[in-house]
């Protein structure tokens, strides 16, 4: 008999089953591949901590001493405006280090990072101001002792967060005595703590809700120590712009200028990604693509960093166990080789340019040890992997040399930054290159005395390499051209011609008169010793040494284990938004998964699809103009099946032709048309005459 069979009509209880385990988020850690992607990316992380830390350091330093001097008047508040440039993604890290850096030396009761977006107006400025502000921590190294009765709950109702809480949560602070254990060390000279209110997109603020936040914060400015930092995107006229005067006249501004974002990414590039150090490489089409991404769209380093991040893990993660063991650091290279397992060996067996290596072997013993011997094959990967990580030292000491000697050349052939060079050089036999050979017409202008500091600043690159024996021999002979160069003199001996050259020149142009003489120049004149050493040393570096350590290393067997080639993973970076918007109003089956909505043929329209598919359909049948009265006895013909004039026309399908018409307008696909009035303009796939 059921549980809930019954003679008589009754209730029946039935008691709660335990609920089922949340499932766990994706977690990538048992992954044989995330130990050796966890590692790396660590080591990356910790290196940009540096490199950001080292651009940003005199700024932050600047800031603090700003905001730890005493206000010069009691009315006005001091105001630091800080020109952050354009990179907004980037303006978080900024402020967020700032922030981190008052409470570390002790300058501050608190600080609270405003956002526009929550400033809407006066009251949620306040609240939001007054809540960060309450609610900020006091540090282990505060110097101050704080009952427990005073100290205030992390969840602050809004009817507290005001003005006058916060004046009088400013006097417990300020009223409560040091500790014992740290009243000796407290300095009788130490700042004054101030209370730092941060705008991070001062630009996008309101007008009217500022010019009060102002006024009414510059009224408690003898009670409560108030600093702004206003981050300003563009330039220090914005604050002129946004501002009346009767507010500018209560803030007491000074501008602070922040390194430009292409700064703080050359640096990240230089001494992060484009060395020798950096366990994986990225391709030049993939470092490219990065670059643009980063100087067209938003110039952030931060998401150029996450960007190359998600590339990296895709790259970990697709190849596996022997990607995740090879692509570490050169120092264990050898024992992660040993761990290699005979699953790893036949994926690596696979790689096209270790099948090119083992396909070149004129051994045939050899050939057969590659591909069924595992211990042997183990030995000749590790074999393989050193040679590519030599190869690659070369690539990076010839690259920084190029570097050093034609960045700074006239109209810089090959560019002034690293990553340009870097570009070319992956990209092609840059020797080749008529930029190339540019340069080396260049440098055979530079003075004895520039061309002895290039060989100077070469052999300290050098001397910076990690691995002492990489360009050992060109440091070498480095220093014997220097030495060269030294004692060459510039004196020129000249010799006179046996005959006269005036009856051998029979010339048409001017063209070919300068080159006459030129060869008559170098005929009748001697040169120097140094010019002798000058050309020494560029057919040397230029002519032999470049050529033959600049190659792209990507040809290398093995090298796919190293380098991020040009993959899928840059369109989930930067995703296509064009095919997959094409798709959904063409096919919204594709996404929708419904039956009603299924075509048979690209240019089938059902009625059962959505309003906005139907008149998108339509608009691709149409030219430049359409003519609105059309498309609206299409789309009824469509909606309802029959044909029908203008007064019969239901206002329901009127309003559903309006409404998709005007999706269509905001997404971009018509707008009116000043031609004729009962037309609109098609601006995508075919694009417009208006």
């Amino acid at each position: 008999m059921d549980a809930t069979a019954s003679v008589s009509k009754g209730c029946f209880a039935f008691p709660a089953s335990a609920k089922p385990a949340k499932q766990s988020p994706l977690n990538f850690s048992k992954e044989p591949w995330y130990g050796g992607y966890e590692k790396v990316w660590q080591n990356i992380v910790q290196q940009l901590d540096t490199v950001e830390d080292d651009v940003i350091e005199n700024l932050l330093k600047d800031l603090a001493n700003f905001i730890s001097l005493p206000s010069s008047t009691e009315s006005t508040i001091p105001a630091a405006a800080i020109l952050t440039g354009i990179n907004l993604p980037d303006h978080g890290s900024l402020f967020g280090r700032l922030k981190a850096r008052l409470n570390l030396e002790g300058l501050t009761y608190g600080v609270a990072l405003l956002n526009s977006a929550d400033c809407s107006s006066i009251k949620h400025t306040v609240e939001k101001c007054v809540a960060q502000l309450m609610e900020s921590n006091i540090e282990s190294d505060d110097d101050m002792e704080v009952d427990e009765e005073d100290e205030r709950s992390s969840d602050l109702k809004k009817s507290q967060c005001t003005l006058p809480n916060l004046l009088e949560w400013h006097k417990n602070l300020k009223n409560c005595s040091p500790s014992p254990s740290k009243r000796k060390k407290r300095s009788t000279a130490s700042p004054e703590k101030k209370l730092v209110v941060v705008l991070k997109d001062f630009e996008t603020f309101n007008a009217e809700v500022m010019s009060l936040f102002i006024q009414i914060l510059s009224g408690y400015q003898s009670q409560l120590p108030f600093v702004f930092v206003l981050g300003i995107a563009t330039t220090l006229s914005a604050i002129e712009q946004l501002l009346p005067h009767s507010c500018l006249t209560r803030l007491s501004l000074k501008a602070f200028q922040a390194q430009p974002s292409v700064f703080f990414l050359n640096n990240t590039l230089n001494k992060v990604f484009l060395t020798p150090r950096c366990p994986f490489q990225l391709s030049g089409k993939l470092f490219k693509f990065f670059t643009n991404v980063f100087l067209f769209y938003d110039f952030s380093v931060n998401r150029f960093v996450q960007g190359v991040k998600y590339c990296i893990m895709e790259h970990y993660r697709t190849g596996r166990r022997p990607v995740g063991l090879l692509c570490c650091p050169e120092n264990r290279l050898e024992a992660n080789a040993k761990l290699l397992e005979h699953e790893d060996l036949e994926a690596l067996r696979r790689v096209n340019t270790f099948k090119k290596y083992i396909d070149s072997t004129e051994d045939e013993k050899i050939r057969d040890k590659l591909l069924k011997d595992d211990s042997f094959t183990k030995k000749e990967v590790l074999k393989l992997m050193l040679a590519l990580r030599l190869r690659i030292n070369e690539f990076y000491a010839a690259l920084s040399l190029l570097h050093q000697l034609v960045s700074t050349l006239p109209r810089a052939p090959l560019g002034k930054q690293l990553r340009e060079l870097y570009v070319l050089a992956m990209s092609k036999n840059v020797w080749t290159t008529e930029e190339y050979k540019e340069c080396r017409q260049l440098l055979g202008f530079l003075s004895k005395d520039e061309l002895m500091e290039h060989v100077r600043k070469m052999l300290d690159i050098l001397e910076a390499q990690s691995n002492p024996d990489c360009m050992k021999n060109v440091k070498t002979e480095l220093k014997k051209f220097l030495a060269r160069l030294e004692e060459a003199g510039t004196a020129r001996v000249t010799a006179s011609p046996s005959k006269s050259p005036s009856k051998n020149l029979s010339v048409k142009n001017r063209a070919q008169l300068q080159q006459k003489l030129m060869e008559l120049a170098n005929k009748t004149s001697s040169r120097s010793p140094y010019e002798l050493a000058r050309d020494a040393l560029l057919n040397y570096v230029m002519g032999e040494m470049l050529p033959e350590k600049l190659r792209p290393f990507t040809n290398a067997p093995l090298a796919e284990v190293v380098t991020l080639s040009e993959t899928e993973a840059r369109h989930r970076v930067v995703p296509r938004i064009r095919a997959p918007i094409h798709t959904a109003l063409n096919n919204p089956a594709h996404y929708l998964m419904c039956d009603c909505c299924k075509i048979s043929e690209n240019g089938e329209i059902l009625p059962s699809m959505p309003d906005l598919c139907i008149v998108y359909k339509l608009h691709l049948e149409s030219g430049a103009l359409i003519n609105m009265y059309d498309w609206l006895q299409s789309f009824n013909l469509l909606v309802t099946g029959k044909e029908a004039d203008d007064d019969s026309i239901s206002p329901e399908v009127q309003a559903r032709f309006t409404q998709a018409v005007s999706e269509m307008e905001f997404l971009g696909f018509v707008k009116s048309s000043k031609k004729k009035a009962d037309h609109v303009a098609r601006l995508t796939w075919g694009g417009s005459t208006c």
